[in-house]
């Protein structure tokens, strides 16, 4: 199995490397593997690394003007099918060797400084799913494992696979410099001690520690860890019990096992335990008769209120986005762009609430185990919120789970599939409310620590001040 069959890299995606144990190796090896099967490369870094030297078919352009970078990269992918870019070179050299691994590709002694991470989300942008983004967004020094000082890792806000390396070599070795880059921190967040061995325990606390391995993930980024096993030919007793203890992660849902010494590197895929899967019914039916206008229309920076929701479920955990609509429903899908969203009309929105949830349930698809119900004029959810409300489903397995504020209750509410047939059953614009206050001592509540869970745009006052808000923000 190749490295990109193994982390299921899609088109289209931002794969930030962090960690230690073979991030460029690692980085280099998909790029060699993703342009043999046809797909446009770009490798970067946000930190440091050895100058590599091109190879047939790759370019490497090096430019302190991001401007030019972006007009460049266009141009560059459609001659090369990996492109390789950089900041600037940095004077001095560096032979050292990554110790685990090795270098299977030529690089020059120097290192060049990376670009800036907001250049990498522009490219995204820039390229729409033209190109793979490969991004090493840590440094190690060489070293097996690590955690993050407070101004790493880098990653772009747009990756949406995270990878997270650590090589195995370092187990039952001392916690020390030798073999760990900042042990000091590595000891504070698995409470091991310096000095002592490096355990599986050691390893798993600092991968999953959201000030470890999962610092600066984005909300929507697949997250993956690869275990860089030293040697063997299969996986080892010990690369299986990090990755079960990993698996304990609600981000991880899989854990690859390799040896990046080998010619074919992957020993391993070991997945968690299928969570449930969750729909959310994005609700954008009604006619906004309070507001005076269609609220799903109202602009937020360059986008539809009603598509900027979207795009916040999207960027969520969710397996399925379904959007609701209603009233003037053809003038309002039209503003939809095409997307994974799933576009349902509700004929009798004016009969109220319940049969925009109901026409949602219909298009559930049939292995979802729960539904998440999001509001239309709700723009200040954001996908940290779902996914917490998502997480405590999977923790608790609850019938419904709401966020609160200080307390009191908001939106969106999430419904077990068990709860489907009553939710078919609620008239008028009762909606989910009845059953909230029939299951109460069911409902898992979620403090969120934000009032967005309780703020809708019913009037232009509400509308005015969510803009200045989100302005401020952006």
């Amino acid at each position: 199995m190749q490295i990109n069959e193994a982390l299921k890299i899609q088109r289209g995606d931002v794969v930030s490397f962090v960690g230690a144990g073979g991030k460029t190796t690692t980085a280099m090896r998909l790029a060699d593997e993703l342009s043999a099967a046809g797909q446009r490369v770009i490798f970067t870094t946000t930190t440091k690394i050895m100058e590599p030297i091109p190879r047939e078919g790759e370019y490497l352009f090096v430019s302190d003007d991001p401007d030019r970078m972006l007009a460049r990269v266009p141009e560059l992918l459609a001659r090369y099918p990996r492109v390789i870019l950089a900041h600037h070179r940095l004077e001095g050299s560096d032979a050292g060797i990554e110790e685990d691994v090795g270098y299977p590709f030529p690089v020059r002694t120097n290192k060049v400084k990376g670009i800036a991470a907001k250049t990498v989300d522009q490219l995204a942008r820039q390229l729409m799913g033209r190109a793979v983004i490969l991004v090493e967004a840590d440094g190690a020094k060489h070293r097996s494992l690590k955690a993050p000082a407070p101004h790493e890792p880098v990653v772009p806000a747009s990756t949406t696979l995270l990878v997270l390396m650590a090589s195995l070599h370092v187990l039952g070795k001392p916690l020390s410099a030798e073999y760990v880059f900042r042990p000091e921190l590595v000891a504070a967040l698995s409470e091991t001690a310096l000095g002592e061995p490096v355990t599986i325990d050691t390893v798993a606390a600092v991968l999953t520690h959201p000030q470890g391995g999962l610092k600066g993930a984005p909300a929507q980024a697949r997250v993956v860890p690869i275990l860089n096993q030293w040697a063997g030919e299969t996986a080892s007793a010990e690369a299986r019990e990090v990755a079960e203890l990993l698996l304990r992660s609600e981000r991880i849902e899989r854990v690859v096992i390799a040896s990046l010494r080998r010619a074919d590197p992957v020993l391993d895929v070991v997945e968690a335990r299928s969570r449930p899967k969750v729909a959310a019914i994005v609700l954008a039916a009604g006619a906004s008769t309070r507001y005076g206008q269609p609220k799903q229309l109202l602009p937020v920076g360059d986008k539809t209120m009603l598509q900027y929701v979207v795009d916040v479920v999207l960027a969520s955990p969710v397996d399925q986005t379904i959007v609701v609509l209603g009233h003037r429903a053809s003038e309002i899908g039209a503003t939809l762009k095409d997307g994974p969203a799933d576009i349902v009309t509700n004929e009798e929105w004016e009969a109220g609430l319940s049969t925009s949830v109901q026409a949602g349930l219909r298009a559930v698809r049939p292995d979802a185990q729960a539904a998440l119900f999001v509001l239309a004029d709700q723009p200040a959810i954001t996908p940290e919120i779902i996914a917490a409300l998502l997480g405590r489903y999977q923790e608790t397995g609850a019938p419904i789970v709401v966020p609160t504020y200080q307390g009191k209750r908001g939106n969106p509410a999430l419904f077990d599939r068990s709860l489907f047939a009553e939710l078919m059953k609620v008239q008028d614009d009762q909606g989910g409310r009845q059953l909230i206050d029939v299951y109460g001592d069911k409902t898992e509540k979620v403090e969120v620590g934000s009032e967005a869970v309780l703020v809708d745009v019913d009037t232009e006052t509400d509308y005015h001040r969510f803009k200045e808000t989100h302005d401020q923000l952006t």
